[in-house]
This record gives structure tokens, sequence and C-alpha cells, in this order.
């Protein structure tokens, strides 16, 4: 009992932690604009459509990615979306062009549009709904 215990706070640390990098990443390219506009020789609108191929690569994978979590389970689903998300951010810093930065933020959408289903998966089965048959957290 206390080893399930501890288990479902690692889940939460685990699953919080990850919650607060997802926030990060999403963040990270709008702060580093300025460098990567330069670098790249991208207008305004350019860097917009490359916010916009990671938020539609985003929207058209979280149904996949829930079927994939249905069938491979959260732990397996979420180490594939971690590897990938390091991967994409490793290959974000070697664009080389326009293209290749449109490219890879839609790869990287597509990559961690799974993430917050896994969190949500891994959550119901890791913490028990709490009713009458149930009186305390641990149970």
């Amino acid at each position: 009992m206390k080893k399930r215990f501890q288990t479902r706070y690692t889940v939460v640390l685990y699953t919080f932690s990850l919650t607060i990098l997802l926030y990060i990443d999403r963040i990270c390219i709008s702060a580093a604009k300025e460098p990567i506009t330069s670098a790249l020789n991208l207008n305004d609108k350019q860097f917009g459509w490359v916010l916009s191929a990671f938020a539609l690569g985003y929207a058209l994978f979280q149904t996949p990615s829930g079927l994939l979590l249905d069938k491979k389970g959260p732990r397996t689903v979420i180490t594939m979306i971690v590897s990938a998300w390091s991967l994409l951010t490793a290959l974000t810093g070697l664009a080389w062009n326009f293209i290749s930065l449109l490219v890879i933020r839609f790869l990287f959408g597509a990559g961690e549009a799974g993430a917050f289903p896994g969190i949500s998966k891994s959550s119901i089965s890791w913490f028990p709904v709490l009713g009458s048959s149930c009186l305390s957290f641990i149970c």
C-alpha cells in the first residue's frame, strides 16, 4: 500500500515536470524570435507560419496520439514523445532555412500532441475516483 502511494506521488512529480517543460518549450521559440529571424533571414510573416506549423501539427496529431495511448499505454507513449521532443529541439537549432524550420516545427507539434492526453491517461490510471467505496486518497 505504501509503495503504491509513493508511486502516485512520483507520477504527480513527473507529470508536473513534463507540464512545465511543455510550457517552456512553447514560449522559448517566441523568446528567441530575434536571433532566429536574423540568422535565417525570416520576416514576421514567415515566422508566423513557423509558429502556425507547430499548432497545425499539434492539432492534427491529437487523435492519432490518443489512439496510440490507448493501444500502447501512457508510459510507452510519453517516453516516445519526450524522445522525439528532445530530438526535435536539437533539430530546431540545426534548421538552415525557412522550409527546414517550418517542417521541424510541424513535426515538433505532431510529436508533442500526445503529451497532455498521456498525462491525463496516466492520472486516470494512478489516481482512484473518490466515491462512496473509497474514503481516503490512498485507497
